[in-house]
């Protein structure tokens, strides 16, 4: 993936023969990382009781930046929210630099590239070490959620496409001829069809499935009605259809086999009701012995 790397004019990186380059990949990372700074990374427990009734139970790292911490013990959040604003301004930043450095050539692309870069490699390393402390709470009160890890790997790409940016730019001799991908609305309608259409795929596999269990709900009860249509023949032990008189297989009578099943259900009963009067005379005999 990352063989003949291209510079273009504008200074990015195109890394693949379908124009995929470093700049847009980082433009769609600052994207998520400014959609993360709402996204809740944080959660507190209301039970243990120090918190105050105004808080949040969950904390994204917009609410930890206006958050008021008058009067609270709160030192783990205090020292976070000094650096939360900034961790909204980079990303904002970026794509600003982004969409004026597609225009531009020469050396203010240059320098618009390498503050992305630097900006991500300063304030964003930063933010992956404070997420990376958020993953690691375990303690009952303050735990981190699931989406700091979903947060956590977004950084990490993030700062290992912008060191390697910053140190392959200078190295690379500009190409006229290269072109990174042109990210525009129809090309995001494009990616967004692409997705619907997997969406219906694995709906339409769901749906197959769950009408072929369907289908084959009635074929195995179908198959439970014809098995108590069978009489087994006392000879071979073949099961035969109840409508025969003699054995499929082996051609002895089924007479003797169809009284057995008619007379089965009838033994049943009859041992139902000898347990029955049994129990009752037992309980009869414990009452005369107790009276007694």
């Amino acid at each position: 993936m990352f063989k003949g790397i291209k510079r273009t004019k504008n200074n990015d990186l195109v890394i693949n023969n379908k124009g995929l380059s470093v700049l847009n990949i980082l433009f769609v990372l600052s994207a998520l990382i400014t959609l993360f700074f709402f996204i809740p990374v944080l959660k507190v427990d209301f039970s243990y009781g120090f918190f105050g009734d105004d808080l949040k139970k969950s904390f994204s790292l917009f609410s930890m930046a206006t958050l008021k911490l008058d009067g609270l013990d709160l030192s783990g959040l205090a020292a976070i929210k000094g650096y939360t604003l900034l961790f909204i301004i980079y990303p904002i930043v970026n794509i600003v630099m982004w969409l004026l450095n597609k225009k531009a050539t020469g050396k203010g692309s240059y320098i618009f590239v390498h503050v992305i870069y630097l900006l991500n490699i300063s304030l964003g390393f930063t933010e992956f070490i404070i997420m990376n402390a958020l993953s690691g709470l375990h303690a009952d009160e303050m735990k981190g959620t699931f989406f700091v890890w979903i947060f956590l790997l977004i950084l990490l790409i993030n700062l290992i496409l912008s060191v390697y940016g910053i140190l392959k730019t200078g190295r690379t001799e500009v190409d006229e001829n290269a072109a990174a991908l042109d990210m525009n609305v129809d090309y995001a309608k494009e990616i967004l069809n692409k997705a619907g259409n997997v969406a219906t795929n694995v709906a339409s596999n769901v749906s197959a499935a769950a009408s072929k269990a369907a289908a084959s709900k009635p074929q195995k009860e179908q198959k439970d009605e014809v098995k108590l249509n069978t009489v087994v023949c006392d000879s071979c032990g073949n099961e035969c259809p109840e409508t025969s008189s003699f054995c499929t297989k082996c051609g002895h009578s089924l007479e003797d086999a169809k009284k057995a099943k008619e007379a089965t259900p009838s033994y049943v009963d009859e041992a139902a009701k000898i347990a029955r009067e049994m129990a009752s005379d037992d309980t009869e005999s414990k009452g005369v012995s107790l009276s007694k």
